[in-house]
């Protein structure tokens, strides 16, 4: 799979800890990330949601 330079650099900020999108974030930019099940996504509060990478089996 081919992923943008966007999708990776916002992979790369992933690796260490989750990540809270702030109110205006535009999550389109990660749904294709959240769709190949490489992110996961919860709610936390009204327009405001925590990303973290999702753990794989391998390595």
């Amino acid at each position: 799979m081919e992923l943008t330079d966007l999708e990776r650099d916002f992979l790369r900020k992933l690796l260490g800890e989750s990540w809270v999108s702030p109110p205006t974030f535009d999550h389109e930019i990660v749904a294709r990330l959240v769709e190949l099940g490489l992110v996961e996504t919860t709610s936390i509060r009204r327009y405001r949601v925590s990303h973290h990478r999702r753990r794989t089996g391998g390595g």
